[in-house]
């Protein structure tokens, strides 16, 4: 049986060849109808939904399966629904590949649409072939080439192979695996004859660079090489408190969940739509001030948020200017403070480090996409899943700042 590609498959190909690699498997085909089903409709000269139909390239068994396909004349229209507030070049060759597998079949496609809540465009499929073909046979030939290389992208915050491609880049020596070394102190290390951890490690002084951030790159490079935690510099202990995670709807830009645990206890603020919105941020806004401690989150996003919906809602201002100041991002104790074992310290790599297992293989984007599942089918396993989802991040959560309590004692 050939390899069966679908678009995502591209997309990942695109982002990172060996996550491609490492996660690739026949699939079976998805769709509300069959592919037999899609020929026999279309011969008849019916639009179909969700349609599925299929071709062979390079050796690989490419596989449509576009929002629709609808009649135009004697050729047909392919339709591609998007979330995006902005027209992508990634779509001409999305295009070209769902126009490519419908017409070599024999269903000739004039032009594919790509639908948006915020523009509509219309492509010649036929202008992204040549990157098509090419982005093929490359994965044509992967197939027959060692695992690619780790190499770090913003992609990696999320993927649940970062703990195995910081082992890779370590056994090389590679200065890829320094987490926040930009690639101009990178060239600079390289230049002045650095260019392995090990290196790094020995130097006394480097040109430009101060002698603290020096000491803190080289007990990075340390963390790396002994595959564990070292302490940057002293902190506070980290009390008790409250742990918060918001999931937010990318297409309808609404915030749809306040994820709160409080004494080890999950509590969901959830919005079924925008209109609730207000009420279920006022809802959790209220609650937090009712409780004691810091409120603790993973990285920026939250206070934005909560920053930004107070000042959509002046009546809710109050309450947010009294909770504000207890909010406590732990990314920023963890990077400023201890050296870790890993290129990314994102929520889901650093728990994995800690041992701590996600229920679903969902991401923030992937969430977005169940909710919105569940709000067109009301099929509560939809629900569960980003429920569990945002669960697990607040519980990921804590079991950092447990950590980061533990190596504080130690």
């Amino acid at each position: 049986m050939d390899e069966e590609i679908w678009f995502e498959d591209v997309e990942q190909f695109l982002i990172c060849p060996r996550r491609y690699c490492l996660e690739k498997e026949y699939k079976n085909k998805r769709g509300i109808i069959s592919e037999q089903e899609t020929r026999e409709m279309m011969k008849l000269g019916f639009s179909v939904e969700k349609p599925i139909l299929s071709t062979e390239l390079f050796g690989l068994n490419l596989v449509s399966d576009p929002q629709a396909v609808v009649p135009d004349g004697d050729k047909w229209k392919i339709i591609l629904n998007k979330s995006a507030k902005t027209f992508k070049n990634k779509y001409i060759t999305e295009a070209a590949f769902h126009g490519y597998i419908f017409s070599s079949v024999g269903y000739i496609v004039s032009e594919v649409i790509i639908v948006s809540p915020y523009f509509t465009k219309r492509i010649d499929w036929r202008d992204g072939l040549t990157r098509l073909f090419a982005l093929i046979e490359n994965l044509a030939e992967l197939r027959m080439q060692d695992l690619p290389e780790p190499k770090p992208v913003s992609q990696c915050k999320t993927c649940p192979h970062v703990l195995d491609c910081t082992g890779v880049l370590v056994e090389k020596q590679d200065l890829l695996a320094i987490h926040g070394l930009s690639d101009k102190t990178r060239i600079k290390l390289i230049e002045e004859g650095v260019n392995n951890l090990s290196a790094i490690i020995q130097i006394q002084e480097l040109k430009d660079i101060s002698k603290e951030s020096l000491e803190k790159l080289k007990k990075k490079a340390l963390a790396l090489i002994e595959k564990k935690e070292v302490v940057l510099s002293q902190y506070q202990e980290l009390p008790d408190g409250i742990f918060l995670d918001i999931e937010s709807h990318t297409s309808r830009n609404f915030d749809y969940l306040f994820g709160v645990l409080v004494n080890d206890k999950y509590i969901p603020f959830l919005c079924e739509n925008e209109e609730q919105e207000y009420r279920v941020f006022a809802d959790t806004i209220d609650f937090l001030d009712q409780t004691d401690g810091p409120i603790y989150h993973y990285c920026a996003y939250e206070p934005s948020r909560f920053s930004s919906l107070s000042e959509r809602w002046s009546d809710l201002k109050p309450v947010f200017s009294k909770i504000k100041k207890r909010f406590a991002d732990i990314y920023q104790i963890l990077s400023k403070h201890v050296a870790l074992p890993l290129f990314t310290y994102s929520l889901k790599s650093v728990a994995r480090l800690y041992g701590f297992h996600w229920r679903t293989n969902l991401d923030g984007l992937r969430a977005s996409r169940y909710f919105q599942l569940w709000l067109n089918t009301h099929d509560e396993l939809y629900l569960k899943t980003v429920l569990d989802y945002n669960e697990d991040d607040t519980r990921a959560a804590k079991v950092v700042w447990e950590r980061l309590n533990l190596l504080r004692n130690n």
